[in-house]
């Protein structure tokens, strides 16, 4: 807490040499020392202590107004930070059904289509038709189902054979589903489980999103249309981007109707000071006194809806966007039996070679947590054949989500145990490179979707309410932001006078921080002294004094009466100060006098 023109703090114990009746002359050079010949002649001021308020400051604007005051440090204002989770689930819905939905139906041919939609008719792959398109290869893992599963070119490849040949528990489909535990037309990784990890592993591993993976919008980002993410969620450090700037995003958050109304209430007093070789001037200065840092020069409160209205945001507003994904260069092998593979889990990949190796932004790890975070609680025990052939799921100590096929002489050679998500990451890499109609190498199945009318997460009732904690946290900067500059228009002193919080006036030195920007501090000797000599033993003021905050300024208590301090301003030259405050009204009476050289 500071010391205020118009404050209250308790008074120091330091004060100037004082002189009373029985002192030979006003000089105070009977307690000085000092000689008054060695002084030239006097120069008077009247210093007062500006006891206004001054009144609130009132910011009424529109878009355009917001824009021009705000200007460059728009970028800077953050508004609201919005859940990741919305935004990835309507736009991996998006992408499901970019090319139909009759995956949804209980059959073995998801009859996909990508000329049906308008997402799907932007998929061009290598043929320039949707056919060899990366995009649509992905669309079949997104939409694999227990129904419409191909595990052709896996290790699980003869099982459905010879289950679907012999009808064994229902054909390879009916097993999948009971071991998984999902309905035969439910996806394989489902959409919570994608969304989930792209949150944890694509969005929270950019380098400019937190580790809650919220997305920041900005003072920049409303006033942009949104446009200005892809400057910051692009692509940064080896992180493909969430957003592909290759595509300028775009949504309405400010509406035609958009006002923004804050009051705050001013912590800059004006002070009268002293320049010694010049006279009088006047500055500014901060009195804080409600903290926490007790440096701002406006004191706002966002949480009171006297002092803060945001009307006319856009309801339901969304954005267009283009999402992207990018691949390993490479097959990456699931990890079979154990040790070392139970512990093959993220955070300890197991060997050269885990999944979980990889950057967690690329496609194989993401898919691969999805699948994890549906079944790591899994299990299960199918017994199917009159019991001579069993599917185990974390079954005989093995941990939730370990796979085990016990069939008598491994007919139908099945997979070796391993954990249930990498089982779905080898049938995901070969669906992802070989399709019905192309095969896609290795590192090309990069994919980019172009997405539209995608809801952000957060309705224009609910950001507006939701925005009040951010800015009230950004009160400081806000604050320097508008009244920052104020130092520009003070005048060069050497001291000023300022009530303490204590009622009692103070001379306060001036600071390194009180000077305007790019000023130097050109003062030799700092404070105020009992002798010309300005020795360490003469110092009367201090810059801790009992019951005030400032710690930056040396500061001296004016008595009532007349007392005599002494000073070296910014040139170098001292000054006695003999100093008359009238007790009834707090004036002093201000006599400067230089000393003579020689």
């Amino acid at each position: 807490m500071t010391a205020a023109c118009t404050g209250a703090d308790a008074r120091g114990e330091t004060g100037a040499a004082t002189t009373s009746d029985t002192d030979a002359t006003a000089t105070g050079s009977d307690v000085t020392g000092d000689d008054p010949s060695d002084f030239g002649p006097e120069q008077t001021f009247e210093l007062r202590l500006n006891e206004d308020t001054p009144p609130p400051l009132v910011l009424e604007m529109n878009r355009e107004e917001v824009a021009e005051l705000f200007g460059d440090r728009a970028d800077e204002i953050l508004l609201v930070e919005v859940d990741s989770a919305t935004l990835l689930t309507e736009s991996l819905e998006q992408i499901k059904n970019a090319c139909g939905q009759f995956w949804r139906e209980d059959d073995s041919d998801p009859d996909h289509d990508c000329s049906l939609t308008p997402l799907g008719q932007t998929f061009v792959g290598p043929d320039g038709t949707w056919r060899s398109s990366a995009e649509y290869a992905l669309v079949r893992i997104l939409t694999m189902t227990p129904a419409n599963v191909v595990v052709e070119g896996t290790s699980s490849e003869s099982l459905q054979e010879l289950s679907d040949a012999l009808g064994i528990g229902g054909g390879y489909g009916q097993i999948l589903s009971e071991a998984l535990g999902i309905a035969r037309t439910d996806e394989v990784v489902s959409t919570a489980g994608l969304v989930a990890s792209f949150q944890q592993n694509f969005v929270a591993s950019h380098p400019n999103v937190e580790d809650d993976a919220k997305l920041a919008i900005t003072l920049e980002d409303a006033l942009s249309d949104l446009a200005t993410l892809a400057d910051r969620y692009g692509p940064v450090d080896g992180h493909p981007g969430i957003i592909d700037p290759g595509f300028v995003p775009s949504g309405e958050v400010l509406g035609p109707d958009f006002q923004m109304r804050a009051v705050a209430k001013s912590n800059l007093r004006l002070c009268d000071g002293i320049d010694a070789d010049q006279g009088k001037g006047f500055l500014s200065v901060i009195a804080d006194q409600t903290g926490p840092g007790y440096e701002d020069e406006l004191e706002f409160d966002f949480s009171d809806p006297d002092d803060f209205q945001l009307q006319g945001l856009v309801e339901n507003p969304t954005v267009d966007l283009r999402f992207r994904a990018t691949e390993t260069v490479g097959f990456v092998p699931s990890c079979l039996g154990d040790p070392p593979c139970q512990q093959n889990v993220p955070g300890t990949p197991q060997g050269g070679s885990s999944v979980w190796g990889l950057d967690p932004w690329l496609l194989e790890y993401n898919v691969t947590a999805g699948a994890m975070a549906d079944y790591e609680q899994r299990t299960f025990e199918g017994s199917y054949l009159f019991g001579t052939a069993k599917v185990l799921i974390g079954q005989d100590g093995n941990p939730p989500g370990w796979i085990e096929y016990d069939i008598p002489l491994n007919i139908g050679s099945p997979p070796d145990p391993q954990y249930v998500w990498e089982t779905i990451l080898e049938v995901a890499q070969v669906a992802l490179h070989e399709t019905p109609f192309a095969s896609i190498g290795e590192g090309a199945a990069d994919v980019a979707f172009t997405l539209f009318d995608v809801p952000v997460g957060i309705t224009g009732s609910e950001a507006a309410e939701a925005v009040r904690p951010y800015l009230q946290e950004q009160a400081s900067l806000l604050s320097d932001f508008l009244l920052g500059d104020y130092k520009k228009n003070n005048d060069t002193v050497d001291f000023y006078f300022r009530r303490g919080d204590d009622g009692e006036p103070y001379l306060f030195f001036i600071a390194e921080a009180d000077l305007r920007e790019g000023e130097a501090y050109a003062y030799q000797t700092v404070g105020f002294y009992s002798s010309s000599a300005l020795g360490a033993d003469d110092k009367i003021s201090a810059t801790e004094v009992f019951g005030l905050g400032d710690t930056a300024h040396e500061k001296l208590w004016v008595p009532e009466g007349e007392s005599v301090a002494y000073f070296q301003d910014d040139g170098g030259l001292v000054y006695r100060a003999r100093i008359v405050r009238d007790a009834a009204t707090d004036v002093i009476e201000l006599h400067l006098a230089a000393k003579i050289d020689g």
